[in-house]
C-alpha cells in the first residue's frame, strides 16, 4: 500500500527537479537578456518575440508539475482515510484495561530515558512499581545513554565498558557484540578519528607531498603503534582459529598499511555507517535480553500494528454495515489481518484447547497441567465431577488423569496462564 506511494513520490521528486531546472533556465534567459538591453537599449539583441514565447512555457511548465502534485494528493487521500471511522473512535477505557494503558506509557518512557516524565506518571497514575519492572526498565534507560553517546559523539568508552561488564552473559547466548564494538574502535584509531572528512584528505596529500622518499611510513608510526597496540589487547582473544572472527581479525590488521587514508583503500567498507548501525542495533538487542526485557515496547509494538490493521479494519466495517450488522455487536472479527513478511507482530497469544477445539477466552483461560499439558478450564471442570459412587467428593481433593497422558493430578496442580 504505502510502497507504492513511495514509487509515485519518487517520481514526483523527480519532476520537481526537472521542472525547477528548466524554470531557472528560463528566468535565467530572461534575466540575461534584460541585462544585455541595458547596454544598449535601442538595439536589443534578443528578439521582443522570443521574451514572449518564454512566459507560454512557463506557465506549461508549472501546469505539468501541479497535474502531477494533484495527482499525487488524491493518491494519497486513496490510501490513508480523510476521517477516523467510529472504529477507531476513542471509547471509555474499563479501570483495568485503563491501568494497562498506563503501564505500558510508563514502561515506553523508562525505556526512552524519560525518566522524570515516568516518575511523574506513576506518581499520579498510582502504578506499582513492581508491575512496571523499573529496576530493569531504568537499567535500560542507562544501556539508551550509552547507545545515544556511541552514535552522536563516536564515543565507544561507555559502550565497550557495558560490553565488558556483562562479557559472560553474551558468551553465554552466543552474541558478538564485544567484538563489533572493538572493531569499530579498531578502525577509529586505524583511520585516525576522522579521516573520512576533507582534511584527512588534505593532510594526505600533504604527507605525500613532503615525505622524502622510503620515509612514508614515519608520520603515522604513532597512530599505527596505538592501533597495534590496541589489536594485541583486545583483538588478539578474537583471533583464535575457529573462533568465527579469525579471519575479519586478519583483514583488520591488513588494514594498517592504510593508516591514515582507509577510506581510499580496499578496507573502506570498515567506514561503513551500517556498521556504526548494526553494532547499536546489537547493543540494544542484548541489553534487552540481558535485562529480560522485549526489544521493543509494548506501546511500540501496538502503535505499529494499529497502523498495519487500520485499512483492513475499515474496509471490514464497511462490509458489515453494507450487509446490515451490527460492528458493535461483534464477538469477533469477519476476517483476518494479514501481517506480510513482518515477523515482529506475529504473537501466538491465541489458545485452542486440545480437547475440545474451543478457542480459550477470559472465562475460559488455558490452564496448565502437572504433567505440563494445556487445557482450557471446561475441559478441566469436566475431569473434576466426581466420579465416586458413594458421595461427593472435594473437587480440590479429586484426583484426575490428564487427557493426553497418564498423569493424575489434582485440581491445585493446574496454574492458570497468562499471554
Amino acid at each position: 500500500m504505502c510502497d507504492s506511494l513511495l514509487t509515485e513520490l519518487t517520481r514526483l521528486r523527480e519532476k520537481q527537479r526537472q521542472n525547477t531546472e528548466i524554470m531557472l533556465r528560463l528566468v535565467n534567459s530572461v534575466g540575461a537578456a534584460l541585462e544585455d538591453s541595458l547596454g544598449e537599449p535601442t538595439t536589443p539583441q534578443v528578439p521582443h518575440s522570443s521574451l514572449e514565447d518564454i512566459m507560454p512555457q512557463l506557465v506549461q511548465q508549472h501546469k505539468t508539475y501541479h497535474a502531477a502534485l494533484s495527482k499525487m494528493t488524491k493518491s494519497v487521500d486513496r490510501v490513508f482515510l480523510d476521517a477516523t471511522p467510529p472504529v477507531f473512535m476513542c471509547r471509555p477505557l474499563r479501570k483495568e484495561d485503563r491501568g494497562l494503558v498506563d503501564q505500558m506509557v510508563g514502561q515506553h518512557l523508562y525505556r526512552r530515558g524519560r525518566t522524570r516524565t515516568a516518575v511523574k506518571l506513576v506518581q499520579e497514575a498510582g502504578l506499582c512499581s513492581s508491575a512496571l519492572n523499573l529496576q530493569a526498565h531504568e537499567a535500560l534507560a542507562r544501556v539508551h545513554e550509552v547507545i545515544a553517546a556511541a552514535s552522536k559523539k563516536r564515543d565507544l568508552g561507555p559502550a565497550r565498558a557495558w560490553a565488558a561488564e556483562h562479557r559472560e552473559g553474551l558468551k553465554h547466548v552466543g552474541s558478538n557484540l564485544e567484538f563489533k564494538l572493538a572493531r569499530l574502535q579498531f578502525v577509529k584509531l586505524v583511520a585516525g578519528d576522522g579521516s573520512q572528512g576533507k582534511r584527512a584528505e588534505e593532510d594526505a596529500k600533504e604527507e605525500e607531498e613532503e615525505t622524502p622518499l622510503g620515509c612514508e611510513g614515519e608520520a603515522s608510526t604513532h597512530q599505527d603503534d596505538l592501533a597495534i597496540s590496541f589489536a594485541r589487547e583486545h583483538l588478539a582473544p578474537f583471533a583464535v582459529e575457529g573462533g568465527g572472527n579469525a579471519e575479519e581479525v586478519r583483514k583488520l590488521m591488513g588494514s594498517l598499511l592504510y593508516a591514515g587514508r582507509l577510506d581510499r583503500s580496499p578496507y573502506k567498507r570498515y567506514l561503513a555507517p551500517r556498521l556504526w548501525a548494526d553494532a547499536m542495533e546489537a547493543l540494544h538487542t542484548e541489553g534487552c535480553r540481558m535485562l529480560g526485557l522485549p526489544v521493543e515496547s509494548s506501546l511500540s509494538v501496538c502503535y505499529r500494528a494499529s497502523l498495519h490493521a487500520m485499512g483492513p479494519l475499515a474496509k471490514m466495517r464497511q462490509v458489515v454495515l453494507n450487509s446490515k450488522g451490527d460492528w458493535e455487536a461483534l464477538e469477533e472479527l469477519p476476517g483476518g489481518i494479514e501481517w506480510g513478511r513482518d515477523s515482529s507482530l506475529r504473537f501466538h497469544s491465541v489458545f485452542s484447547c486440545p480437547v475440545t477445539r474451543e478457542q480459550a477466552s477470559r472465562a475460559n483461560p488455558p490452564m496448565v497441567l502437572k504433567c505440563g499439558h494445556v487445557i482450557c478450564r471446561n475441559s478441566l471442570n469436566r475431569l473434576l465431577k466426581p466420579q465416586t459412587a458413594g458421595g461427593r467428593a472435594s473437587q480440590g481433593q479429586h484426583r484426575f488423569k490428564c487427557f493426553i497422558c497418564p498423569v493424575e493430578q489434582t485440581l491445585q496442580d493446574a496454574q492458570q496462564i497468562y499471554f
